[in-house]
Parts: C-alpha cells; sequence; structure tokens
C-alpha cells in the first residue's frame, strides 16, 4: 500500500506562503535576492517577494529550475547514492550576485534536499568569491525523513511525511484522482475532448 496522499489546494499555499514571508521577516533576515525553485518554489516565490516588499523589504527576485522531472525522478533521488542534477538559468545571478547580497532560496517541498544542494553547489563553485555570506533557504513543507543531505531549510511551515499533491500537479494522478480533487480539470477534457490518463504512471515513494 503505497503513502497517503494529500491533496493541497491553492488557498493553503497561498495562505502559508504569505505566513512564511511574515516568518522570514520576523526573523529579522532581509534578503536582498529571491530565488524561486521552478516549479512550486516560483509560485511561493511570488507571494513571500510580495510579502516582503508590503513590509518595506526590496528584492530582487528570479526563477530557476533543476532538471527535477517530477515523480519518478523523485523516487531516483530518493534510492540514489549520489543523484546526476543539473542546474539551468543561473546566468542571471552569476553577472548580479556579489558577497554582500542576503540571498533566499524559495521552495515549496524540501524533501531530499538535493535539488537546492546542487544549486548553491552550482552558484558557490562559480561565484566563488562573489557568493553570498549570507544565504537563508525557505519552505512551506519539510519532510525529514526523506531527507538525504547535511543541509535544512531556515523557515519551514510544517514538517510532514505524507506524499504532497500540489495544485498544479496532474501528471501521474488516476482518472478518479482527478475527478475527486480537481473536477475543473476533468470538466476542462470533457468540454475539449481530451483525454486523460486512467491510471497513474508516477512511482510516489
Amino acid at each position: 500500500m503505497g503513502p497517503t496522499q494529500s491533496f493541497l489546494t491553492e488557498q493553503e499555499v497561498i495562505d502559508k506562503s504569505f505566513q512564511l514571508g511574515a516568518n522570514i521577516y520576523a526573523s529579522g533576515f532581509r534578503p536582498s535576492v529571491i530565488v524561486g525553485l521552478w516549479r512550486g518554489g516560483s509560485a511561493v516565490g511570488i507571494y513571500v517577494q510580495e510579502c516582503l516588499q508590503t513590509l518595506g523589504v526590496a528584492s530582487d527576485h528570479i526563477a530557476i529550475r533543476t532538471s527535477y522531472q517530477g515523480a519518478p525522478d523523485y523516487a531516483r533521488q530518493l534510492h540514489s547514492a549520489a543523484p546526476d542534477i543539473q542546474v539551468h538559468g543561473t546566468q542571471y545571478l552569476l553577472d548580479t550576485l556579489g558577497a554582500e547580497d542576503n540571498l533566499l532560496i524559495v521552495d515549496d517541498v524540501f524533501a531530499t534536499g538535493r535539488n537546492t544542494l546542487a544549486v548553491l553547489d552550482h552558484l558557490r563553485s562559480r561565484l566563488r568569491k562573489n557568493f553570498p555570506e549570507a544565504v537563508r533557504i525557505a519552505c512551506l513543507y519539510e519532510k525529514p525523513s526523506q531527507s538525504r543531505v547535511s543541509l535544512k531549510p531556515d523557515f519551514v511551515i510544517n514538517q510532514r511525511d505524507d506524499w504532497l499533491v500540489l495544485p498544479y500537479e496532474i501528471q501521474g494522478l488516476s482518472l478518479e484522482e482527478i475527478k475527486r480533487h480537481k473536477p475543473f480539470v476533468a470538466e476542462l477534457a470533457e468540454r475539449y475532448g481530451l483525454d486523460l490518463p486512467s491510471y497513474h504512471d508516477g512511482e510516489k515513494p
């Protein structure tokens, strides 16, 4: 039997993202650069940046991505000793980051931690002396039992180990799951004559 699935709503993600921003502000950390990790971290990063900006914290902000490819790739990362993770879209950061910057890395879920570590290693190896001295990691959810690195997030809203289905996720869900938890997607598929899968093909760790 697979792990328990929790289907998160868009409103829950929005609420917790603003809470995350407020927690960061309350800590006294003032990021000058906010980096959202595509996919989910980019959405969370938008709300965090908006919250901090409203509170008077101006920051540069950008989304970058790793080679993470969803559930099957996550299972590979979870069970592989040293998965090869590529980092893309960092040229702007390499051109603009300095040692004096306060860098905030934002993601929705911090599970194995390998994607975040790959991003930091990538930036550190290329920026060298220009790598920011102050770096913090923020996420909505942390999965401590699935961590594969010594790196830990500095700001976390919840710790949980169930399988989280984010609001934007459709691929890998069964038709029954889509109809039950994302009925608007099933309605769109029917309206436009789209074929939805009758089973999921993603391995859920």
